[in-house]
């Protein structure tokens, strides 16, 4: 008997839900995929809240792209230089020619301050508009791209520094 899984990730929850399929016999072109957004958007997932981790799924092409932010280090102590981290990797086995992240950095306001001068990306272009940060370049299937800056922990916050990510994935 064959076992055949298809990964499906929700667009509202960024959620992986697995369908088994027993004796079912798919052709090679079959693959889970988002509905068609339509001609005039994006087919970038709307986040309205950071949980670190989140998937994509897209298109025909079955692109899957995945982030994670850290912060180091862990437990900071007020005056101590944090370094943040965001990393988006392409996690399908096709190239992508134009990926992007937006992220905010207010969410990390609130305890650290934080230093544009100290940005950098590890491959692509990377821009600052305020408090938010945009990278945009290739990724290829299986390739990441690290985002890097600092900050000063003044700890006045929640205690959560976490970034608010607006939008990931490929776009069109």
């Amino acid at each position: 008997m064959k076992r055949i899984s298809l990964v499906r990730t929700t667009q509202a929850l960024g959620v992986a839900t697995a369908l088994v399929l027993t004796g079912a016999v798919l052709t090679p072109a079959a693959h889970a995929s988002e509905p068609d957004p339509g001609p005039s958007s994006s087919s970038i997932v709307p986040s309205t809240a950071s949980t670190g981790v989140r998937t994509q799924r897209v298109g025909p092409a079955c692109l899957t792209f995945h982030y994670t932010f850290d912060a180091g280090p862990t437990d900071p102590q007020i005056g101590e230089t944090v370094t943040y981290t965001m990393q988006l990797a392409n996690n399908s086995e096709v190239d992508s020619s134009r990926s992007t992240i937006v992220f905010r950095v207010d969410g990390l306001l609130d305890d650290s301050t934080w230093a544009p001068a100290s940005l950098r990306a590890s491959t692509g272009e990377v821009t600052v508009a305020g408090d938010t940060i945009a990278w945009t370049g290739p990724l290829d299937a299986g390739e990441d791209v690290v985002l890097r800056f600092t900050g000063v922990w003044d700890g006045a916050g929640d205690g959560l520094a976490f970034p608010r990510v607006e939008s990931y994935g490929y776009v069109r």
